[in-house]
């Protein structure tokens, strides 16, 4: 009777963790969205506090002063009321506009501490923190103009259909920075939200759900999102529009610096134009929308011809996608590592595409010469 055969032990391979889902998921976005507004709102409060108690301590009666300001604080705020609407309070306005420039620098700090724990410590490269090549840089600067311009045909296409109304803080806040120092309104107004908004919802909430939900799923929810943070339902479908395309841009080039510039530039140009144009001069002429839409529309193929691109690091590298090669943590947006087999290109412009953005461009400016005189 032979003997059994001692098999040899059969060999486990340890079983493999699934990778995790890219975060933010959805209920994780809006929870951060809440935080942000929360940050943003207590440390405004705080800072209009402060500087109104120094007003208040700084004026001969406290108590009237203080009757007197919040008196004019409501009456500015009277959505009832409408030309005669009087001028927000100078001491109330400047705590307003220091509370508000207090929330950016709340944001930047919400964002320092959020973005490297959430996202990793090369969070800079997956976000598109970059040099941004220079034509990206002049198209967008082009298409500023068009940008606002198409925002306010849109808001006030939603404004009619709906029957709303803007809210009466848009004038009086716009009252408010007349008075305060550009320099601090350039920060409060145009630069820091550019900045805030764009790391926050692009670079941080669109990043992870466009990676776990797709890009056209993530650019709508993170659109959504950007809407909704603003708290003014007479804005809502403007700004989400103003969100997707400004997340168009970001994925054009894959430079988080790019839609910041569009961002705050169309802030700024906005808040110039509040400050010097005179209320009958709002309306805009047709022909000024169609060069403006064509100026959108060329500039943005301009852009996406010009856009951002995967390529080998070496042309006759002909399997530089094969498995196990480095792909993008966020579908186009992060750039590769340095140690990758890929790097960014740029792919070639359309020289018609350019041509007719430059010519709508000039004349566009020639339309706001001769309708401004």
């Amino acid at each position: 009777m032979s003997e059994p055969v001692d098999d040899p032990p059969l060999v486990t391979r340890p079983d493999t963790p699934a990778p995790s889902r890219p975060r933010p998921g959805f209920l994780e976005a809006v929870l951060w969205c809440a935080v942000f507004v929360a940050v943003q709102m207590f440390v405004s409060v705080v800072a209009v506090a402060v500087v109104f108690i120094a007003y208040m301590l700084a004026a001969p009666e406290p108590g009237k002063f203080v009757d007197e300001q919040l008196s004019g604080f409501t009456k500015s705020m009277d959505a009832k009321a409408e030309d005669e609407r009087p001028p927000m309070p100078f001491e109330f306005g400047q705590a307003l506009a220091w509370g508000m420039l207090a929330a950016q620098f709340s944001s930047l700090a919400l964002i320092a501490i959020v973005l490297p724990r959430r996202i990793g410590p090369d969070w800079k490269r997956q976000i598109g923190i970059r040099r941004p090549h220079w034509l990206h840089v002049v198209l967008v600067l082009l298409l500023v103009p068009a940008f606002m311009i198409a925002s306010d045909f849109i808001q006030t296409l939603f404004l009619t259909a709906t029957g709303m109304k803007p809210s009466p803080a848009l004038k009086t806040i716009n009252g408010v920075f007349a008075r305060f120092p550009w320099p601090l309104t350039v920060l409060a107004v145009a630069l820091g939200p550019g900045v805030v908004e764009e790391l926050w919802f692009r670079g941080f909430l669109g990043r992870g759900l466009c990676a776990r939900y797709g890009i056209l799923a993530g650019v709508l929810l993170t659109a959504v999102l950007f809407a909704v943070v603003h708290l003014d339902p007479s804005q809502v479908v403007v700004i989400a529009v103003m969100g997707l395309y400004l997340h168009f841009v970001y994925m054009a080039t894959r430079c988080i610096w790019v839609p910041m510039l569009l961002h705050a530039s169309n802030n700024g140009l906005a808040i110039l134009l509040a400050f010097t144009m005179k209320e009958g001069d709002v309306a805009v002429p047709v022909i000024v929308h169609l060069v403006a839409f064509s100026l959108l529309v060329f500039g943005s193929v301009a852009l996406w011809t010009s856009r951002a691109e995967l390529e080998p690091v070496t042309r006759d590298d002909e399997a530089w996608w094969e498995e196990g090669d480095w792909k993008p943590e966020s579908p186009g947006i992060s750039a590769p590592p340095p140690e990758a087999n890929v790097r960014l290109g740029y792919a070639a412009v359309s020289p018609a595409a350019l041509m007719f953005a430059l010519a709508s461009f000039a004349m566009l400016m020639y339309l706001a010469y001769r309708y401004s005189r």
